[in-house]
């Protein structure tokens, strides 16, 4: 996701915070496609390869709405784009070994805050006063991300953009 737009959708949520805790760094906002997981470092070679083999063309991605997952996530959706299942489906075509089959459809998010029982009442009363704007933005790159937290806070790192 482009800087602006992360930036823009931290400035968003202030009204609706309820507290500190659980909140995701803006800098780590992302959409996931495909979860990898924990990997021997003699399969990272293998994975960078493949990701050169992903094209697609630029394409807008819009936010919608800000929504509950059972398993305590509040995430933000993504208004429904062909283009992004279909880059999901190329991805997931290169690598079958992540890939699991799951009866789950699948939801384009960014995750926001893992939430706790007794916040989900005043996070949801904050979210209906303060509804989102939609933010459009183009989709230009895929990443493939190593998950690790610095001294920043800061958890997930670039290892390579196509």
């Amino acid at each position: 996701m482009p800087a602006e737009i992360k930036k823009s959708l931290a400035l968003s949520l202030l009204p609706i915070k309820t507290s500190s805790k659980g909140w995701e760094n803006p800098l780590d906002y992302h959409l996931t496609l495909l979860f990898i997981g924990e990997t021997l470092n003699s399969n990272v070679d293998s994975i960078t390869d493949r990701l050169n083999n992903i094209s697609f063309k630029p394409f807008k991605l819009t936010t919608d709405k800000l929504e509950f997952f059972p398993r305590r996530v509040l995430y933000l959706s993504f208004a429904p784009s062909l283009e992004l299942i279909q880059l999901r489906d190329q991805i997931t075509q290169l690598y079958p070994e992540y890939s699991k089959p799951t009866d789950k459809p699948f939801i384009a998010h960014l995750t926001i805050k893992r939430w706790q029982r007794y916040e989900y009442d005043e996070l949801r009363r904050n979210i209906l006063a303060h509804p989102m704007e939609p933010k459009e933005f183009e989709v230009k790159h895929v990443v493939l991300f190593k998950s690790e937290k610095d001294l920043e806070g800061q958890k997930y790192h670039v290892i390579q953009k196509k």
